[in-house]
């Protein structure tokens, strides 16, 4: 049961990860997007 649990967060630690790694990216590409759209414009 106790490595059940630990497979559990285990995988929970590593999506969450994922998925702020993920965010993170968007929002840098985001920034890049609007910044290359000001020297465009």
């Amino acid at each position: 049961m106790k490595k059940v649990f630990e497979l559990i967060m285990f995988t929970l630690f590593f999506s969450s990860l994922a998925g702020f790694g993920l965010a993170a990216g968007l929002f840098s590409f985001l920034g890049t997007a609007e910044l290359i759209g000001r020297v465009i414009w």
